[in-house]
């Protein structure tokens, strides 16, 4: 429910703490063009992945799974077979993918939670069956896979790993007082999961052992983004940057903070999405901000007040010149020039 939590309070509903921007609220424009799509869908968008240009699915904080064919101006409901909340989507080709959730809490006298869930479909999501059930009762928040056979997923202190194509899947402990965010691999032995209170797991043996690193900063991490032997780590503070693959990290003293999505399609050129400026009030909220560098994050360009949407929590590019970000009911069509 900490993700779910995070989007709710942070983006839709009431934010009673007010943030002050220590970043420029009005920078040189964006250097991508940008459309907003009002879905019309009464859910929470939790994650987004995108086959092609125009051929995507989002996730819901209710269970929802959705799919487009026309560059998300319209959009299919699928049989998702659950009403608990999905977090992250992921496809293998254009008919085999996985979505992961699930719950770790509950109220009422006697109730046990349902814990985490995987989900696969192979006809391109038309339907989906559950493939995985977790042992304890701790939710699943990121998933992605090696190849077509080795994948991960990550829960509270745990990981779990298939290497039969998500057929079958095996816990791994981790000792580590932390929630994992997300997860990414470079290459078929190195990858890195990023984590609240400033830690950073990483693997150099295909995720048969992971030990932790810590970049010494006093906040968490959201998001990561692995290109041409450099690493981009986002989150609460700045973007930090790994050009020897996590060993050392440097904080980039002109990035934005409170980065919920960062995406680099080359080691220069980047996109950073996640959480503006308080709107202000009592029954206020965040707005969007939205960002892009050239030159390897050595300066940004954006801003932190899009008002047309709240909280941009995650995004997904197809393709060099096409991205998809989403923002409570909201998709943002990204296109480069």
């Amino acid at each position: 429910m900490k993700q779910l939590a995070c989007l709710l309070v942070c983006s839709l509903v009431l934010y009673s703490c007010k943030r002050e921007s220590p970043f420029f609220k009005n920078s040189s424009s964006l250097c991508f063009e940008h459309v907003y799509i009002n879905t019309g869908i009464p859910d929470v968008f939790t994650s987004v992945f995108f086959l092609t240009g125009k051929d995507g699915f989002v996730t819901g904080s209710r269970g929802g799974i959705y799919k487009t064919t026309d560059s998300a101006n319209t959009w299919t409901s699928q049989n998702s077979t659950t009403n608990l909340p999905l977090y992250d989507i992921y496809f293998l080709d254009a008919n085999n993918g996985f979505a992961v959730g699930g719950e770790n809490s509950c109220t009422g006298t006697g109730c046990v939670p349902p814990g985490g869930l995987i989900l696969k479909t192979s006809d391109g999501g038309k339907n989906w069956s559950r493939v995985y059930t977790t042992l304890t009762k701790k939710e699943i928040t990121s998933i992605c896979f090696i190849n077509h056979t080795v994948g991960f997923c990550i829960g509270d202190q745990v990981i779990y790993k298939t290497v039969d194509g998500g057929a079958h899947w095996t816990e791994q402990d981790i000792n580590i007082q932390s929630t994992l965010k997300k997860m990414q691999f470079s290459d078929s032995q190195n990858g890195f999961i990023v984590c609240l209170y400033d830690k950073i797991l990483k693997t150099t043996d295909g995720g048969s052992s992971w030990h932790v690193t810590s970049p010494g900063k006093t906040y968490g991490y959201y998001d990561l983004s692995l290109v041409e032997g450099v690493s981009y780590v986002s989150g609460q503070s700045k973007v930090l940057r790994s050009t020897d693959n996590g060993n050392s990290w440097n904080e980039l003293a002109n990035s934005p903070q409170d980065i919920f999505a960062i995406h680099f399609v080359n080691k220069n050129t980047g996109y950073a999405f996640g959480r503006g400026v308080y709107s202000g009030g009592d029954f206020g909220f965040s707005y969007g901000a939205m960002y892009c560098t050239n030159n390897g994050g050595v300066s940004w360009n954006g801003r932190d007040d899009f008002k047309e949407v709240g909280l941009i929590g995650d995004v997904s590019f197809p393709s060099a010149k096409i991205g998809y970000a989403v923002s409570p009911n909201k998709v943002i069509r990204i296109v480069i020039p």
